[in-house]
C-alpha cells in the first residue's frame, strides 16, 4: 500500500466516524421536525393539481382572459397580412376616363392563394390578390387598365408563376419566364 492509498484510507475512516456532539444534534433535529405542520398533500409536484394552490379574483381573469384574446386577434391579422390575405374581394372604384375594367380567371386546383402581377401593378405579387370562387378551382379578380399592350402572370401560393392559358404569350421571356398578354381598348393602334 503506498502513501497515497493510507492517506484515501484514513480519510474514509474519519467520515465513517462519530463527531464529537452529533448524537444531540440529531435529537434537537428530530425534535424541531416533530414540531412542524405536516404537510396537506404527499407530493409536491402535484401542486397544479391542488385547488387551494393557485387562487386568481374573477375579474383578474377575465381581464387575462381579454388581454389572450387580443394578443390573438392581433398575431392572426399580422399572420393575415403576411402571408398576402386581403378581408374582403377587391373592388374597383370609378374608373379614370381611359380606363377599362377587365376581369381576369384562372384555375388554379389546391391553391391557398392566387395573384396578379403585371407591368400594371410593379409585378408585386401581395399587389393584386384574387377572390376563391364559391365553387370549383377558379380565382378572378377585376382590375382597371389603361389602354394599350400589358403583360401579365398569375402567382400561386407565393412561390409558382405561370402565365394565362387562355391569353397569348409574350414572345420573349423575362427573367426565364413566358408571360400572358392582354390588349386593352377596342379602338387601340398597336
Amino acid at each position: 500500500m503506498n502513501r497515497d492509498d493510507r492517506w484515501d484510507d484514513e480519510v474514509r475512516d474519519a467520515y465513517r466516524g462519530a463527531i464529537e456532539g452529533e448524537e444531540q444534534a440529531r435529537e434537537r433535529a428530530l425534535m424541531r421536525l416533530r414540531r412542524e405542520p405536516t404537510p396537506r398533500r404527499g407530493s409536491t409536484s402535484a401542486w397544479w393539481r391542488d385547488p387551494d394552490a393557485l387562487r386568481i379574483r374573477p375579474w383578474a381573469a377575465a381581464a387575462s382572459l381579454l388581454a389572450v384574446l387580443a394578443i390573438g386577434a392581433w398575431g392572426g391579422a399580422w399572420w393575415m397580412a403576411s402571408r398576402g390575405g386581403h378581408a374582403g374581394r377587391p373592388a374597383i372604384a370609378t374608373l379614370p376616363s381611359d380606363a377599362t375594367a377587365v376581369t381576369f380567371v384562372f384555375e388554379a386546383p389546391g391553391a391557398s392563394r392566387v395573384s396578379l402581377v403585371g407591368d400594371f401593378n410593379g409585378w408585386d405579387p401581395k399587389a393584386t390578390p384574387l377572390a376563391h370562387a364559391s365553387t370549383g378551382d377558379a380565382w378572378t379578380v377585376r382590375v382597371a387598365l389603361e389602354r394599350g399592350l400589358h403583360a401579365y402572370a398569375f402567382v400561386i401560393d407565393g412561390r409558382d408563376w405561370a402565365p394565362d392559358p387562355s391569353a397569348p404569350l409574350a414572345p420573349v421571356a423575362t427573367f426565364g419566364r413566358r408571360n400572358s398578354l392582354v390588349v386593352v381598348g377596342e379602338d387601340a393602334a398597336l
